[in-house]
């Protein structure tokens, strides 16, 4: 859930931008990969004026590790979405972004699934473990933002073949 509070002209609303994950994985039988998480929930600070100036407010970010568990190679994809329509308080769902730490392009989160990185995985050799790290940041506007509560969950999905 993302909460952004900010106190700016007079105008205050207090809180937090949190992010909840919800994980979903293979069933354990059939389980070859692992995905762990750390720093799951996402917290974004208040916005001071420069993050207006900069039209971004930067958060915290998520960072997952796949280690292979059984058999032999296998093509592991770590997807990401949200499964909510809109930030709300009239925000749109675009302006909260994503980004893998190993890239400078920024991408408008959605609401269908959008791979984030892929790599085949060999058991105790190659890309085995493997992970990255997904930084989040909203957009901000001095015109059209209101001040307001803000938030939308996220789903990092881990698919796996064969």
């Amino acid at each position: 859930m993302i909460r952004p509070g900010r106190s700016l002209l007079s105008v205050s609303t207090s809180g937090a931008i949190l992010l909840v994950l919800v994980l979903f994985a293979s069933p354990v039988a059939a389980q070859k990969t692992t995905l762990t998480l750390t720093n799951a929930t996402v917290t974004f600070p208040a916005p001071a004026a420069a993050d207006y100036i900069n039209g971004y407010v930067d958060a915290t970010g998520v960072t997952f590790q796949l280690a292979a568990t059984a058999g032999a190679s296998r093509t592991a994809t770590v997807l990401i979405r949200a499964t909510s329509a809109s930030l709300g308080g009239g925000k749109v769902l675009g302006d909260l972004e994503w980004r893998r730490s190993d890239l400078a392009i920024w991408n408008p989160i959605t609401t269908t699934d959008v791979q984030v990185e892929q790599r085949v995985m060999v058991k105790n050799g190659a890309n085995d473990p493997w992970s990255n790290t997904i930084f989040f940041r909203m957009l901000l506007s001095w015109t059209t933002d209101a001040p307001a509560t803000y938030s939308a969950n996220y789903v990092i999905t881990l698919s796996q073949t064969p």
